[in-house]
């Protein structure tokens, strides 16, 4: 069994205590006949002071309840502001640093004066975020040779990022010992392998190694169109991605000469869809390059880009697109 507790302690009972003194005194003032009966009678006027002290301290307790309030409310206005700063803080030092990390990003890019001469060569990049795992290279091989390739690192921002400039080492290291595009890629797959399975990505790759009448490539994953004379020719497309597995990797070759047009891209903009949900198409962007291939390189890319502009509900991945035409010497 347990003791019985003492109303006259219940916060609650006290409460309603006091809220029915305070309509009793209501209804007493109110009514001049009730008060004049109540004050005449023995006892009546002591009665009406009692109430109307409980009413005075029940009024002084309010007033010192929200005096706590109010202060209780200014520590935490003062606490929230001073998360807010440090948030604000914390979010400026964030952007200072993606916008440094971005212009590593962009400085890690090459220099399309540094391909051949023979090569005309137009280029949109965009990541989706301030930095990304989008990445296009051009390499000097051996036997005064060069090569174009194409990379797309799974996942997207800083992770991505990094991952990339790591496999641009790779690349570099690569590219000094082999001019096969097999040779090549095989040696950054291996070099990067256990990194990548143990940061979880992966990288797909288009490698295309130029020669004077023909380019040798490896796509893995990646995606390119070559077009002669209006007639289309798309890679043939491995499914070994670098970071995947050990497996080699499969070389092709093309014929390119002088006038042919070269796209080597991303899946970023063949992979977007429309409002009503419906994707890009790899053969939408293959069909134009194709059908404007005699207008020079500029202008196909941007016709490229606008049709995509103009069909897109949103950005929703990293974007690269190359396109070149083989010129006189």
């Amino acid at each position: 069994m347990t003791a019985s507790k003492d109303s006259s302690s219940d916060p609650v009972a006290e409460a309603r205590s006091e809220q029915t003194d305070l309509e009793a005194v209501k209804a007493l003032l109110s009514d001049d006949a009730a008060c004049k009966a109540l004050l005449a009678r023995e006892g009546g006027a002591l009665e009406l002071l009692a109430r109307c002290r409980g009413l005075v301290l029940h009024n002084e307790r309010m007033q010192a309840d929200m005096d706590e309030m109010s202060v209780v409310h200014e520590l935490t206005l003062e606490h929230a502001t001073r998360i807010e700063n440090e948030l604000e803080l914390q979010n400026r030092i964030v952007s200072e640093d993606l916008e440094v990390a971005r212009g590593i990003q962009q400085a890690l890019l090459p220099d399309s004066s540094t391909l051949s001469a023979d090569l005309e060569i137009a280029i949109y990049h965009k990541q989706l975020a301030e930095v990304g795992g989008d990445y296009y290279d051009f390499s000097q091989l051996p036997g005064e040779r060069f090569a174009v390739s194409v990379f797309d690192i799974s996942g997207h921002g800083v992770s991505a990022a990094l991952i990339m400039a790591f496999l641009k080492s790779q690349i570099e290291n690569a590219t000094r010992r082999s001019d096969s595009p097999s040779a090549i890629v095989d040696w950054v797959n291996r070099a990067s392998y256990a990194f990548l399975r143990g940061v979880r990505r992966y990288a797909t790759v288009n490698f295309v190694v130029f020669s004077d009448r023909f380019i040798r490539y490896v796509s893995g994953g990646g995606y390119g169109l070559l077009v002669r004379h209006g007639m289309q020719r798309t890679f043939n497309r491995v499914g070994n991605y670098i970071g995947l597995r050990t497996k080699p990797f499969r070389e092709f070759e093309l014929p390119f000469e002088q006038g042919d047009v070269l796209a080597l891209y991303t899946d970023g903009m063949v992979e977007a869809l429309d409002a009503e949900g419906k994707g890009y198409t790899v053969q939408r962007l293959n069909d134009i390059i194709a059908r404007h291939s005699e207008e020079p390189v500029q202008d196909i890319l941007k016709r490229c880009v606008d049709d995509y502009t103009a069909f897109r509900a949103e950005d929703i991945d990293d974007i690269t697109l190359l396109i070149m035409r083989r010129c006189a010497k």
